[in-house]
């Protein structure tokens, strides 16, 4: 079993500097949208917060970094550089020889602020839905790909993710 310690702050300067998903996130998020092309050639956009959520579920380390750059934008003009970001971010993982905790961390903020709720809900929500709206082949491979992502979420929090226990 899991054990649940979010990391939610980092030591930046000798300050704690607190991961917080405000307007400024999600604001500081639309640089990490993602642009793809659909089999039909249209573009795609990706949200950021969509483009985080998922790197962070793949535990991928620049996601990480990605998220603590959006959740200190709410410090304005005191908001830390990516430097000095990644650097606290290392030395977390040197430390911990792990990521769990940081993923943890990002995860719970995303999921339990005021902000971000809703939209963590609708992330899940949508991802209940895109095997019925997958084509052909296309569904089982969509179906498996939720499965891995609902599996790294109960694996890095601990719980099933919100909505894929059907009320």
């Amino acid at each position: 079993m899991t054990e649940f310690n979010p990391i939610t702050t980092l030591t930046i300067n000798d300050n704690e500097v607190e991961a917080k998903a405000l307007f400024a996130f999600d604001i500081k998020a639309k640089k990490f949208a993602e642009d793809t092309k659909d089999k039909d050639g249209k573009t795609v956009t990706t949200p950021g917060f969509n483009v985080i959520y998922n790197g962070i579920l793949e535990r991928d380390t620049v996601a990480i970094a990605n998220f603590w750059e959006c959740a200190t934008a709410y410090l304005g003009k005191n908001a830390p550089s990516r430097d000095e970001i990644e650097t606290a971010l290392i030395e977390i993982i040197e430390e911990k020889e792990d990521t769990l905790e940081l993923l943890q961390g990002a995860l719970d903020v995303l999921n339990n602020s005021g902000f971000f709720k809703q939209k963590s809900r609708g992330f899940w929500t949508q991802m209940n839905k895109a095997p019925q709206m997958a084509k052909g082949e296309d569904k089982e491979t969509t179906k498996a790909g939720i499965e891995f992502m609902k599996e790294n979420y109960k694996e890095i929090m601990n719980v099933e993710p919100y909505s894929t226990i059907q009320k």
